[in-house]
């Protein structure tokens, strides 16, 4: 019952291609399928899914814009969630490198762009329903990502849930994804009617 969008973006490349590019990448997209709603026929119960910078930049659309359409729920998986926090705390030591090659600087240099492609810097009691799924051995994005991320939805009440697999690093197959897709089905059911 669910019409499926695979929507791609352009790849900062270190020195063309900043932050926000692929943030307006998305947005331009889902402007683009929302203007094409009545053509593909979808309804507006819109769901968001990313994986990594996927699961980032969904989480960042569904909590910063509520246009062209309200998002009904979000499905995070180990995306980052605060980029200040993933530069000074990184889960490996490439990865102030790698952000400084998708921002153009640090968290210094470009205080307001970190700031504002964090998606915990949007978090309110009205955030859609988010499910956060994440590995314990995720050596890309720390788990205390997803961790600070549940942790501020509900201290704001926002519906949210955090599904945790100790064992599994930045992606897992098997009986495990059969299980995160068996939880975010008993999520959407609940949360988007």
């Amino acid at each position: 019952g669910y019409a499926i969008f695979n929507i791609n973006y352009r790849l900062a490349t270190g020195t063309t291609h900043f932050f926000p590019t692929q943030e307006n990448d998305v947005k331009a997209a889902l402007d683009f399928i929302y203007s094409k709603r009545n053509d593909y026929k979808i309804s507006e119960k819109w769901v968001l899914l990313g994986a990594s910078a996927g699961g980032h930049l969904a989480l960042l659309q569904a909590y910063k814009y509520n246009s062209p359409v309200k998002i009904r729920a979000v499905v995070d998986f180990f995306g980052p969630t605060e980029l200040t926090n993933m530069y000074n705390f990184p889960s490996n030591p490439l990865i102030p490198l790698l952000l400084t090659q998708v921002t153009g600087g640090n968290p210094t240099t470009h205080a307001t762009l970190y700031q504002q492609s964090s998606p915990m810097s949007f978090v309110t009691a009205q955030c859609p329903p988010t499910i956060i799924l994440h590995g314990g051995a995720d050596i890309v994005v720390a788990p205390s990502q997803s961790v600070m991320l549940r942790d501020q939805l509900q201290s704001v009440s926002a519906p949210q849930q955090y599904v945790f697999y100790p064992t599994e690093s930045h992606g897992w197959t098997g009986a495990n994804m059969v299980d995160s897709f068996d939880k975010i089905t008993v999520f959407l059911n609940t949360h988007v009617n």
